[in-house]
């Protein structure tokens, strides 16, 4: 069964506003463009930063979600996960390849809405 490959080129660095930092919670704040993903586990997030490192959080994802809101780059493609478009690599069939190595699942219902962010962030 062959699967297609979508490859994602452009950089999506000037939609995000630069100096603008996010609270996350426990007293953190993060630029979003130091987020590669964010993984939901229950009440708590994963964030895997693009320096390679893997942070928990006590906020849930739709908190999260709702704190990324303002920043087009951040899309939530899954129940449990949150991608920053920037950082995406490719996505073949329904998995998103990142950066790093990272890869998450893209929900069928959620499919549409990152390649409708992806194409408004390329015009």
């Amino acid at each position: 069964m062959s699967t297609s490959r979508k490859k994602i080129t452009k950089n999506f660095t000037e939609s995000i506003a630069p100096f603008t930092s996010v609270h996350v919670g426990s007293r953190l704040e993060f630029f979003p463009t130091e987020i590669v993903m964010i993984q939901a586990d229950i009440s708590y997030s994963f964030l895997y930063l693009k320096n390679g490192q893997r942070i928990i959080v006590s906020t849930n994802i739709q908190k999260l979600e709702e704190r990324f809101l303002p920043f087009r780059n951040m899309v939530r493609i899954h129940r449990s996960f949150m991608i920053n478009t920037q950082f995406l690599k490719y996505v073949e069939g329904s998995n998103a390849f990142l950066i790093n190595d990272m890869q998450c699942v893209i929900s069928r219902r959620k499919r549409n809405d990152l390649f409708q962010s992806i194409q408004i962030l390329n015009s």
